[in-house]
């Protein structure tokens, strides 16, 4: 943690920032844990009031691209075939480039089977985007999307 190296390896990280988090209470935004660090955020009594002034709305992506996207959460290590028999329909290369466009996912390498397909996995920028400290928070909602293919 970078943090850690810039205070020294004796400094108590955990109580500071829990400290942090505590002294910035009502103050219109959190210190909350995110991925493998922390992160500031809008507290949740403004975000609606935060969202109106925004000049422009968060972009979703389409149902079909979060489906695949949660897909490769639950599974990961997950090549395309994979990813096509599981969905029982042919996967577009454009979802693939728009998800890694958006850092939600990335390449963790080849397969070793025949063809070698890329194995596809989600990146720190997923979990953040998403406000989750670990894919473990996603179980209860991916436990029919695991197992064997």
């Amino acid at each position: 943690m970078m943090l850690a190296r810039a205070l020294g390896e004796d400094v108590e990280i955990a109580q500071i920032l829990s400290q942090v988090a505590r002294r910035t209470e009502g103050l219109g935004f959190e210190l909350v844990a995110a991925g493998d660090g922390w992160m500031f955020r809008t507290a949740p009594d403004l975000a609606e009031a935060l969202r109106a002034v925004l000049e422009r709305p968060p972009e979703r992506l389409p149902r079909a691209v979060l489906e695949v996207l949660l897909l490769i959460a639950a599974r990961q290590p997950i090549t395309r075939p994979e990813i096509e028999s599981f969905r029982d329909a042919a996967l577009s290369q454009k979802t693939l480039a728009l998800l890694q466009e958006k850092d939600l996912i990335r390449s963790l390498g080849r397969k070793p089977v025949p063809g070698q397909p890329q194995l596809w996995g989600t990146t720190e920028t997923f979990l953040v985007t998403y406000g989750l400290r670990s894919l473990a928070e996603l179980d209860p909602l991916l436990e029919g999307l695991r197992g064997p293919l």
